[in-house]
């Protein structure tokens, strides 16, 4: 079995080892690019969602690298990201492309289990013991490397040792074979960013990010705009990870489900019901950012999103009320890297004259 996936920020750190845990081999596709952009957008519907084209094209990069199997996860629920696997297999197979679908939902936990009966190296029970193991760790591993480098980068002296140090960092948790060397390479990538040369005098903004999931955590679709904003100064708090992606909806983690009762009580104001995406964790996040006395929030959200296109509309109201700006940016595969961060260094020039103009009063 050589299995691939879609790209999802680093998820194909924690999915890869899972995956080489339960005996398959893994194909992981290049980072994607403006190349996996044009090619899902060859043949995904036109006014399908941004991330339904990406992970269309993820697919057909692994699928050329020899991937005999593709695995999405999928369900019923108000998204459509929730039909994207059998949807795109549909799509691929129509374009002549042979390979075997994985479909991850819990209509069938049966079948995924037993599907790795030939490929396990032990007993079954035990493979799956393992897997979850080292997918939970390396997952919150990731979640701790991406946060500590969030909280580094604003202060570094050279610009871009943080993202270098991270980079190394996770390509040595990604290499880790097995539980014990996974967890010294995350005390290795840790060392590595806590010795980045940093100057603690300066003091930085605090920018919230909310949005879609998809849009929020990948770097090929927002322009690295994590990164972009720490190196130019900017304390970033994004209100979703992959660590809460994934186990939200297992409900293992106290913390998360904590965090998602708290986002969902803020929004009732707003949003009586589920919508199916993100629209608690951006109303939500919006208001705890103004709680918590940030400058701004960005707001990301793809072109056709219906949970984030009705935050959008909300979102105005809480601007005056809880007195935050808030920058709007929707993506599709027309934006282009120069006229996005146009808009966010206007934005920034606004939060810091609102932040000059506080200090005098």
């Amino acid at each position: 079995m050589r299995v691939s996936f879609p790209h999802m920020g680093n998820a194909y750190i924690p999915l890869s080892a899972l995956l080489k845990t339960l005996g398959a081999e893994v194909i992981v596709p290049p980072l994607p690019t403006r190349k996996t952009v044009e090619l899902g957008s060859l043949y995904a519907p036109e006014f399908v969602c941004l991330p339904f084209k990406v992970n269309l094209g993820d697919n057909i990069q692994a699928l050329n690298m020899g991937a005999d199997t593709l695995a999405m996860v999928c369900g019923s629920w108000a998204c459509r990201f929730g039909y994207y696997g059998r949807i795109q297999h549909r799509i691929l197979r129509d374009a002549g492309f042979e390979f075997e679908s994985l479909l991850l939902g819990r209509d069938n936990l049966g079948a995924t289990y037993n599907r790795f009966r030939k490929t396990a190296n032990r007993s079954l029970p035990l493979s799956w013991a393992s897997a979850l193991r080292i997918f939970h760790m390396k997952a919150k591993a990731v979640d701790k490397l991406e946060s500590l480098s969030r909280k580094i980068r604003p202060f570094e002296k050279k610009r871009g040792s943080t993202s270098q140090a991270l980079a190394e960092g996770l390509r040595i948790l990604h290499e880790a074979r097995d539980i014990q060397k996974a967890r010294k390479a995350f005390q290795k990538a840790r060392d590595l960013l806590l010795s980045v040369e940093t100057e603690k005098s300066r003091k930085p903004l605090n920018v919230a990010i909310v949005g879609e999931i998809y849009v929020v955590i990948e770097p090929a679709l927002n322009f690295s705009i994590i990164e972009r904003l720490g190196e130019m100064g900017v304390l970033v708090h994004p209100a979703l990870s992959i660590y809460k992606w994934l186990f939200r909806s297992l409900k293992i983690d106290p913390l998360i489900t904590a965090d998602e009762k708290i986002a969902i009580r803020r929004t009732k104001p707003y949003i009586p019901y589920d919508i199916g995406g993100e629209e608690h964790q951006t109303i939500g996040g919006t208001i705890k950012a103004a709680k918590r006395g940030y400058e701004g929030v960005i707001h990301l959200y793809p072109l056709t999103c219906m949970p984030e296109n009705i935050s959008r509309v909300i979102i105005p109201a809480l601007e005056r009320r809880c007195n935050i700006p808030v920058l709007n940016l929707c993506l599709d595969e027309h934006s282009s890297p120069a006229g996005f961060m146009t808009r966010i260094e206007a934005f920034l020039d606004l939060l810091e004259r609102k932040r000059a103009r506080n200090s005098t009063v």
